[in-house]
């Protein structure tokens, strides 16, 4: 099943720009905690005969609190950002259009592709992904799309001058609805491409065996480079998970998860989950700390905050590394999660109030993390510049 980008429309919307780095950020080799010295800089010894080898990438890392900084601006639900191998991004908007920076962070005026949705409710273009063989020659990129016939995961190529064209639909099958459509994909240290799905606003699709919904689904490369009518259930009793990631040199799936609002319980309503291949989160039959039989969250929030996307801190050199993450809507922070092995130590609010409703966080390959905010989707309070794409960086470690 194939649909037709509608392509060459021009989005007019302003974009503020800044440079990287900044009067009070250093940078840091990956592995070290300084800069390298002198000696370690200096040129080999006529007698050595093998070339120098290249600089490795420095990384940025703040001097004392972390350093934030506004990318662009004038971006309309800016719902996830997937980094090319190259160091550009892809950053998708809910109502379909297809964004891309250069490595700096400036945002190409017109889009790279319009894709066909229908973006009612919480639904539109949501997730991105890039394909781990994207250098090799598989130059796709993969979006979570709400249609008319329900949820769908779509390959797109990419062409000459970054365009993008629909390649083929991977998987179908996930109903859509006004609310918990989920969205969030990402391809896993093994190269899997793991896709969360919501419960659609119908709780009992998470247990069942026959619906696609309230799961994690995983896709193995025949499948995300062809499509597929049966993914892999990999977890399931799940109601609106919106953040997938692995720590660093790690194959362990962490999750973040939308509980119900007004839960009348011992913990909070949204959690951190650890997620097990077969396991089963418990959504309709348990929440919160009331598991029984079901596998039990690592993290409870006590107040509603709403997780959406989260990230890892895995590069060197920063306080933050080894630490999740994790970009709340209804709580309007960056929350940090302290992380040991699979249990969550502590929380740190790094970001509170000032940004809104934060979408999407993602660790750039410099060592930066990219965060969106999401005041445009119809529940938050619109200032001037949103939505924006924010650029936080770690303080040095």
């Amino acid at each position: 099943m194939r649909r037709t980008a509608i392509t060459g429309l021009l989005l007019a919307a302003a974009t503020g720009l800044v440079a990287c780095g900044g009067d009070d950020e250093e940078a840091q080799a990956p592995g070290t905690t300084a800069a390298p010295s002198a000696k370690s800089e200096a040129s080999p010894s006529p007698t050595t005969t093998s070339p120098a080898k290249p600089a490795k990438p420095r990384l940025a890392r703040a001097k004392g609190e972390p350093r934030i900084s506004t990318l662009a601006s004038g971006l309309e639900v800016p719902w996830d950002i997937a980094f090319l191998p190259d160091g550009r991004a892809i950053v998708t908007e809910r109502p379909g259009r297809v964004r891309i920076t250069d490595r700096r962070g400036r945002v190409r005026k017109a889009p790279v592709a319009e894709v066909a949705t229908q973006a009612e409710g919480e639904g539109g273009l949501l997730g991105a992904a890039v394909d781990p063989r994207f250098e090799k020659g598989k130059r796709f990129v993969y979006f979570y799309v709400t249609t008319a016939e329900g949820m769908e995961v779509q390959r797109w190529r990419m062409g000459g001058g970054s365009r993008l064209a629909l390649d083929e639909v991977v998987l179908g099958g996930i109903r859509a609805g006004s609310i918990h459509d989920s969205g969030r994909l990402r391809f896993g240290p093994d190269k899997r491409l793991y896709v969360a799905t919501g419960d659609s606003g119908e709780g009992s699709l998470a247990q069942d065996e026959g619906s696609l919904n309230g799961k994690i689904l995983r896709l193995e490369p025949g499948e995300y480079r062809s499509s597929t009518r049966s993914p892999t259930v990999y977890s399931t009793g799940h109601r609106n998970p919106q953040g997938l990631a692995w720590p660093a040199r790690s194959n362990q799936l962490w999750s973040a998860e939308h509980g119900p609002s007004g839960f009348d319980g011992p913990s909070g309503d949204d959690e951190v989950n650890v997620i097990k291949r077969g396991g089963n989160y418990g959504w309709p039959e348990a929440r919160g700390e009331n598991q029984q039989a079901f596998e039990a969250p690592a993290f409870l929030w006590s107040q509603t905050v709403a997780p959406s996307g989260i990230s890892f801190v895995t590069l060197p050199g920063s306080a933050w590394t080894g630490d999740l993450l994790v970009a709340t809507l209804k709580g309007t922070s960056l929350r940090r999660l302290r992380v040991e092995g699979s249990k969550v130590e502590g929380e740190e609010t790094v970001i509170e109030g000032e940004y809104g409703r934060l979408r999407a966080v993602t660790e750039a390959p410099d060592g930066s993390v990219w965060v969106t905010t999401s005041n445009r989707d119809g529940r938050g309070a619109p200032a001037g510049q949103d939505d924006r794409l924010l650029r936080v960086v770690p303080p040095a470690g």
